[in-house]
Parts: structure tokens; C-alpha cells; sequence
């Protein structure tokens, strides 16, 4: 047993997470031993451990009781509520997010991994704690719990569970109240001397980020007879049982480490195949020896003759996810070729890791190799592939499968990318794997290159192999890459020194040449980076990607220039071009002059892929809510800022965000050109999250930047038309404290149940806008939603465009409320491309009831990529 806090102690701790006294909680502790909940125990080292369940309990009393006196009873009626039962076809309290997203027939929702069926609220919630204290399920926790909710005037309790419901993200209110027969407590019964005191009789909402807080000081019990555990599903509990596995072996504590950032990567892949995925499943493709799951991703006019990428995704990811996060498909359609996304199974490997340590998976004609080769011949035959232009890639266990390929299969490949991955035959079996990946195994040139030469018949021309790796990957020793390329250069005849050095976007790239100069080796290290890919997430023709879990904003996309090494980027088809090019192809056809060039030349873009373009409304997130321009002496240089980054926000004055970046790329901690974009999707925006927190913490004041005199207030709605928008019940705020940034914000409030009037009520705002050919909207928001009425009102707030919603959040029966401003980035609006539409902010309510529903929105930073025309900006 770990022993991490005494009970005494975690009652301090606890106090500082709650925002209580420590002198309140330790005499709720006192109450609690004299109460007889728990047994006395001695203080200081002999002090009993807080486990789980005097967590829970002791949580229970200082969420419950209004009163320190009232702790006791508390905990004995709130740790006793029963789950409510839902009759079939019932209507459960939930907060949906999102719009619908389709789904094939037949498509299930994952399975919720956490179970509590039965259990009363103590338990429940002790179990959620238990699951917290251990680092392998303490992902499972983030990823499915939303909080905890407790209601002081009147014993009932929830726990609210993210999931999927309909093909949307939901929020599920999990309720616990009385058992039949049972009293209430004694300050609630008015028969036993209650007295309603409205003060104290309010809800309290524990969020998940805090309980896991509180369950990692916990104590696991030494009884672990029924552990939460076995109520998992397996492909979790498979991951944790690996792990007590591993932690018998030297290189335990690296394998559980790296086991429980898997799980991480679980949770987001599974957010994502539950998403609409751009790839299509494909079956009776062969023999299938290793038991994989074949998906294609084809662009809308590929070409004949077009080149084939096959994809390797990593362990607990799926093709879906590893295509969101790497953005192949993206490149895809810029550039037209064909994609092949091979796919683990569950039942074949526990962590859903290609098998390139076992010889019945990496030899040729056996496997999981012969599967994947036989995938590539179904593409071949049936698209037309060219087969002198084939590819594989992959990341982690995907670039050790992808070494596998090129080793066995290469006569099939023209060449390969390996990214955090290892050499060919550096392990027979689980164990030698796992050696090799945490240690390295080393081998000269002449060994290493004998182990390809002998996995197939085939006697050369050899592919050739770009190898990325970041220095400070601690899942796969960065020896491994260095092996990799000592591999390779002896099957080509190469120097083991480079030929060339250089670096790109900041960091080192080396080359291997041959006897004709030709590239035939190349390995990116990227310094600082840890497992996985690197990415460069944006709209501009060299980014792509998604930042997650493996996949790593470092401003430098892989992807892209592995692409760029296999000479995919060479010819762009006709109608593939660049969002940035197609949309001032657009823009000066309307003007009746061709589009031009940097350099002066009329057509597409450089071959140079970071040649910075004429600029265009395409280009940029056109802004919808427009802040004023400050008019502050000595600002030149704020105005001044680096054109693709005022082109997506802007001046509100000093521009403390182009500060920040110029103090970090000073430092070295960002690198120049980078240009992080608050509009990227998922992108790490380092100096707007600082910029942001300097706001939040009161440091930074958005109407101090501004020089002129502070005057809160509405627009009037002629002034709110003025600025394209039309509509009633909402109003622009000009120079708000609340606004994100400061200056204006969009406030729209609707209600339902007030003043002698039930049933729904909505109020809106629209505007015209015409949209380019790959439109992406962004914004940030606040919300206050109170449908806490019964289990079927509601409140809502939505974005639609031309009716159709692209966004959402509803609360059914609940209480939704963001207390911080949230950004939604990247909403695709493509499906109305190419047209004018109407863009629409909706807020509406509905009760059934004499009692006040209602939902409040604060909108900010309204911003559409590839907006081509806008109504006048506000």
C-alpha cells in the first residue's frame, strides 16, 4: 500500500481545492470520528491513510451540509441516495454539444468504460475516487466524467458522465435521491424542527479536473478484492494488467509511464471515430493472413496514374484518428493521390500496436505484412495506382511496421517515412521489443543492412527513407533513429556521414546522396519534441494536422514534407490548388483581372512551398465582430506586426500578443516564423494562451489598451444593422469588461416560463456572408443555460448557416454554465462553399411550466476563413 496522506493532512489539502478553511474541514474530521464514521486513529505518522472512501465521505459532508454541525447527517443521507431508475423511453437531464454528425446504419457509440449500475451515491463516488488514485484508470476519469453535483435543499445528487448520444457529445446527469420511505434530513424536515434558510440551500458543482485532484491524494486500500478495475472494459483493463506485467521487467516504471499516456491517446481516438471519418472501410481484399481492417481515402477527382500513400497509424490510435492528426487526407486533396490506412485490431494485440516484433507478422508473405501487401495490390487493381509511385508511413509502432514493409516488401514501395520508429529485426518477441525501444539495440551498418537484404528476394534499386525523431522522445530512445539511418545507408552503399546538413523551420534536416546527387536518405531531429509526430496545424498550403495526443504542434509538419521528399508536391492537379490560391483566383475573377503572383508572374504560387503570396480576403479569417483600432502614441510597431498573423486578428491597441511573441523568439522558446494562430485547429497558440491568462488573471486589462474613455453599453439596433447583423433579442455590448478582449461583443438572452408565458421561445441575429471554397468558422463564447426546471425543458444556444446547424449546445433538464470563455475553432463550413449564406446566432428556451427558463450567450472574435465578401464589419 502507498501510503501518500494521513487523514488529517488530506483534510488540509482538500480544504485548498474546495476553496474552504482548513479549520472547517478538520473539525468536519473531528465529527466525523466522533460521529462514528470513522474510527479514531493517532495523529502523525500513525495517523490512518485517507482512503477512497473517507474521501468520498468526507466530500459528501463539505459539499452537503450547509452547516459544520450538520456534517454528519449529511454523510449518512447523501451517501445513502439511491440512482434514480428512467423508465424505457424516458427522458434523461443531459447538455448535448455539437450538431448531429452523421452515421453509417449499424454505427454503435462505444461503450461507457466506467459502470456503477446499482451502486448508491457514496459508493459511486468513492469508486470514481479509487479510479482517480491510479494513474492507469485516472485517464478513463477525464475522459468520461464531467462532475459531480450536489443540491443542499434537497437531498439529491448527480454525477455527470460525458458520452456520445445520437452522434453528438452529451453531457448525462446520472441522478441519486431518497430510497423510497426514507426521511430527509433533520434541517430539511420541517417535522423534526427544519427551518428553510434560502442562503444556504444552494447547489455545488464539483468539476472532474478536481475530484481527479482528490482521488490522486487518496490511498489505495491493500483490499482490492473488487477492484473498479474489472468493471472496465477490456481493452482498458488489458492495458493495466500489461502494465503489472511490465513492472516485473527492468524497464517497468518507463512501460507503465508510457501505458498511461496511451490511454490518453485512447480517449482521444475513440472521441474521433465516433466523429464522421473522411475514410471508407473495405473488405475482400485477400487472404488477410494478419487480421487487419482495410480504409481508403480517395480525393473527389484523383488522377489516373496517381500515386499511393500507405499509412501506419500507432498504438491505441485507429485510421480515423491518425488521419485527423496527421492530416494526410488534407494533403490528399491539395495534391491528388490515394491513401490506404491499414488498421489494427483489438483481439490481435491489446494495444492496438502492429505486430513488428513478432516474426509471424514481419516477414514477407506471413502476417500482418502480407495483409497490408495485399491491401496495396486491391488498390493498384481497382484505382490504377502507378506502381512506381507507392509510399508507407508511419509513427511509433506504425513507423516500426512501416521499416517492416519497406524491409520485406521492397520492390512494392518507392519509399518510406519512418517517425519515432525502429530498424528492421531490432527484436524477436515482446521482450526484446520492449528493450529495444527503451534502450536501443546497436548493430554496425554491414549487420543491420544484412537483416533487409535478407527478408526478400529482391536485389535492389532500394526505396528511400526519411526518418524523423524527436531528441527528448522517452517512449523510443532517439537511438533508434540513428540505427535506423545506419541500416539503410549500408543497403543503399552510403557514407555513414551525411552529405549534406541544414536546417528547416529551425531544426536540423541531414541527407544521405547518391553517385547522381539524388536524396536517397533524410532524417529530421526534432529538438525538444517528445513522442510523435511533428505538426504544423493551419489553413496555409505547408500545414495540416490536428494537435493531440502523439501529434505535436512544433511548427514544422512532417506530413507535409515527407510529401515534399517523394516529389508528391511537384505537380499540383488542376483542381487541387491551394485554399490560399483558389480563393484569389476567385477574388480577381470577380475584379476581371487574372490572379498574380509574389514574383509578378500570372497563375499558381512558387514551387517554394513557405513563398509568401499576395495576400487575399480568402487567405485570412475574415472578422465578423471587429474590434476598434486603438490610437495609442508610440504604438507603430504593434501595427506594424507580421502581416499573417494581423490578417487572422485585430490591433486592439498595444499588441501585447506580438510582444509576447517577439519576447519568446528572443528567448529561443518560440521559433521565428511559426506564426501561431488562435484560429488553427487545436494549434497551440503559446503567446495568446499567455496574453489570455494575463487578461483572466486581472493582470492584463483589455480596456486599458484602449485610449480612449471607458463607456459600457448596448448598441442601438440601427447601429447593429449598420454592422450586417438583423434580428431582436440580441444586442452588441460596446466596450465591455466582459469581452473577451475588450471592446464589443454580441449578447443575446432568451426565456421561457417568466411572466405568464410557457412553451418555446428563440431569439436570433443573421447576417449575409459569401464564402470561399474551403470556409472555416471560429469564434468565442460564454454561455449560461438554466434548465433545471424538470427533465424536459431546456435551453439552447446554436450557430446555423442557412438554417443548418453547425453548432450547438443544449441543456436538457440541467444547468450549463461556462465560467471561462471558450474558443470553437476550425467548425468546417464546406458543405457551402462557393456561395452566400446566411450566418445565424440563435439563443432559445422552452419550459413547460410557470418557472424561468432561460439561456444567455456572450459571442466574440466571430471570425470565417475564407470568407471571399462580408457585410460591413461591426
Amino acid at each position: 500500500m502507498l501510503n501518500r496522506l494521513a487523514r488529517y493532512e488530506f483534510s488540509e489539502r482538500l480544504a485548498d481545492l474546495l476553496g474552504e478553511s482548513r479549520r472547517d474541514l478538520r473539525f468536519r474530521v473531528t465529527l466525523m470520528v466522533t460521529g462514528g464514521l470513522v474510527a479514531p486513529g493517532p495523529r502523525g505518522r500513525g495517523s490512518p491513510p485517507a482512503t477512497p472512501q473517507y474521501a468520498a465521505q468526507l466530500l459528501i459532508g463539505a459539499m452537503a451540509a450547509p452547516q459544520q454541525a450538520q456534517t454528519v447527517e449529511a454523510i449518512r443521507c447523501y451517501e445513502d441516495l439511491q440512482p434514480a431508475a428512467v423508465a424505457p423511453g424516458g427522458n434523461t437531464p443531459r447538455v448535448l454539444f455539437g450538431p448531429a454528425l452523421a452515421t453509417a446504419d449499424g454505427d454503435e457509440q462505444p461503450a461507457a468504460a466506467i459502470r456503477l449500475d446499482g451502486m448508491r451515491f457514496g459508493e459511486a463516488l468513492a469508486q470514481l475516487l479509487e479510479l482517480a488514485c491510479a494513474e492507469e484508470t485516472r485517464p478513463i476519469v477525464a475522459g468520461e466524467l464531467f462532475g459531480v453535483w450536489i443540491n443542499r435543499g434537497c437531498p439529491v445528487a448527480s454525477l455527470q458522465f460525458s458520452a456520445w448520444w445520437q452522434g453528438r457529445r452529451a453531457v448525462f446527469s446520472h441522478t441519486y435521491g431518497l430510497a423510497p420511505g426514507a426521511a430527509p434530513p433533520a434541517w430539511l424536515d420541517p417535522q423534526r424542527g427544519g427551518l428553510v434558510d434560502p442562503g444556504l440551500f444552494h447547489s455545488v458543482f464539483l468539476p472532474v479536473r478536481k475530484l481527479i485532484e482528490i482521488g490522486s491524494l487518496t490511498t489505495l486500500s491493500d483490499d482490492r478484492r473488487n477492484p473498479m478495475l474489472n468493471k472496465l472494459g477490456h481493452k482498458m483493463a488489458a492495458i493495466a494488467n500489461m502494465a503489472k506485467l511490465a513492472a516485473k521487467t527492468p524497464h517497468g516504471s518507463r512501460w507503465e509511464k508510457l501505458l498511461s499516456t496511451l490511454a490518453s491517446v485512447k480517449a482521444w481516438s475513440d472521441q474521433v471515430d465516433t466523429q464522421e471519418s473522411r475514410l471508407r472501410e473495405v473488405s475482400a481484399f485477400g487472404s488477410n493472413p494478419g487480421e487487419l481492417t482495410m480504409y481508403t481515402y480517395l480525393p473527389a477527382s484523383l488522377p489516373a496514374n496517381a500515386p499511393l500513400v500507405v499509412v501506419l497509424h500507432g498504438c491505441t490510435q485507429s485510421a480515423a484518428s491518425y488521419n485527423k492528426g496527421s492530416g494526410w487526407s488534407t494533403v490528399a486533396d491539395r495534391h491528388g493521390f490515394a491513401l490506404l490506412f491499414p488498421q489494427q485490431q483489438w483481439n490481435n494485440n491489446p494495444l492496438r500496436c502492429f505486430n513488428w516484433f513478432r516474426p509471424e507478422d514481419n516477414e514477407r508473405e506471413r502476417g500482418e505484412a502480407q495483409s497490408i501487401a495485399q491491401m496495396v495490390d486491391r488498390m493498384v487493381a481497382e484505382y490504377g495506382i502507378d506502381r512506381r509511385r507507392v509510399f508507407v508511413t508511419g509513427t511509433s509502432s506504425g513507423g516500426a511496421m512501416t521499416s517492416v514493409m519497406l524491409a520485406s516488401y521492397p520492390e512494392v514501395f518507392a519509399a518510406g517515412a519512418v517517425i519515432a520508429g525502429v530498424p528492421y529485426r531490432t527484436a524477436k518477441g515482446l521482450q526484446e521489443g520492449l528493450e529495444s525501444i527503451f534502450q536501443g539495440r546497436s548493430r554496425s551498418g554491414p549487420e543491420w543492412g544484412a537483416l533487409v537484404r535478407a527478408a526478400s528476394p529482391h536485389q535492389g534499386p532500394w526505396p528511400r527513407l526519411s526518418v524523423w525523431h524527436g531528441d527528448a522522445d522517452t517512449a523510443v530512445k532517439p537511438v533508434n533513429a540513428e540505427e535506423l539511418i545506419k541500416q539503410w545507408a549500408d543497403v543503399h552503399g552510403l557514407d555513414s556521414r551525411p552529405s549534406v546538413e541544414m536546417r528547416v523551420d529551425g531544426y536540423p534536416r541531414r541527407v544521405w546522396q547518391g553517385a547522381d546527387g539524388e536524396e536517397l536518405i533524410e532524417s529530421y531531429t526534432i529538438t525538444g519534441m517528445s513522442h510523435g509526430a511533428a505538426l504544423d496545424p493551419g489553413p496555409e498550403p505547408h500545414q495540416c494536422g490536428t494537435a493531440a495526443p502523439f501529434f505535436n504542434a512544433v511548427g514544422i509538419s512532417s506530413t507535409h514534407r515527407i510529401a515534399e521528399f517523394w516529389g508528391l508536391l511537384a505537380e499540383r492537379p488542376a483542381d487541387a490548388r491551394a485554399p490560399a490560391a483558389e480563393a484569389a483566383a476567385d477574388a480577381q475573377s470577380r475584379a476581371g483581372s487574372p490572379a498574380q503572383a509574389a514574383d509578378g508572374t500570372t497563375g499558381a504560387a512558387g514551387p517554394e512551398p513557405h513563398s509568401a503570396g499576395s495576400a487575399s480576403p480568402g487567405d485570412r479569417g475574415e472578422p465578423l465582430l471587429r474590434k476598434e483600432p486603438a490610437r495609442e502614441a508610440g504604438n507603430e510597431h504593434a501595427e506594424a506586426a507580421d502581416g499573417a498573423q494581423a490578417a487572422g486578428r485585430q490591433s486592439m491597441g498595444l499588441d501585447v500578443h506580438g510582444i509576447i511573441s517577439a519576447s519568446l523568439q528572443a528567448a529561443g522558446l518560440l521559433k521565428p516564423g511559426s506564426r501561431p494562430r488562435s484560429s488553427a485547429p487545436l494549434g497551440i497558440d503559446v503567446p495568446g494562451i499567455i496574453s489570455t491568462a494575463l487578461e483572466a488573471a486581472g493582470v492584463l486589462k483589455g480596456g486599458a489598451q484602449r485610449s480612449s474613455p471607458f463607456h459600457a453599453g448596448r448598441f442601438s439596433p440601427e447601429t447593429l444593422r449598420s454592422a450586417g447583423w438583423e434580428g431582436a433579442g440580441w444586442d452588441l455590448l460596446h466596450d465591455d469588461p466582459r469581452a473577451f478582449r475588450g471592446g464589443s461583443m454580441l449578447y443575446g438572452h432568451a426565456s421561457s416560463g417568466d411572466s405568464g408565458a410557457v412553451g418555446a421561445r428563440a431569439q436570433s441575429i443573421s447576417r449575409r456572408v459569401t464564402l470561399g471554397p474551403r470556409p472555416e468558422l471560429s469564434y468565442v463564447r460564454r454561455l449560461d443555460l438554466s434548465a433545471a426546471v424538470n427533465d424536459y425543458t431546456s435551453a439552447s444556444f446554436r450557430v446555423l448557416v442557412d438554417g443548418i446547424v453547425v453548432d450547438e449546445v443544449t441543456a436538457i433538464g440541467m444547468v450549463h454554465q461556462e465560467n471561462e470563455w471558450l474558443r470553437q475553432s476550425a467548425v468546417d463550413l464546406a458543405r457551402f462553399a462557393n456561395r452566400q449564406v446566411t450566418l445565424t446566432l440563435e439563443v432559445a428556451a422552452y419550459a413547460n411550466i410557470y418557472s424561468t427558463v432561460y439561456a444567455k450567450a456572450w459571442v466574440d472574435q466571430v471570425t470565417i476563413s475564407n470568407a471571399v465578401e462580408a457585410a460591413a464589419h461591426c
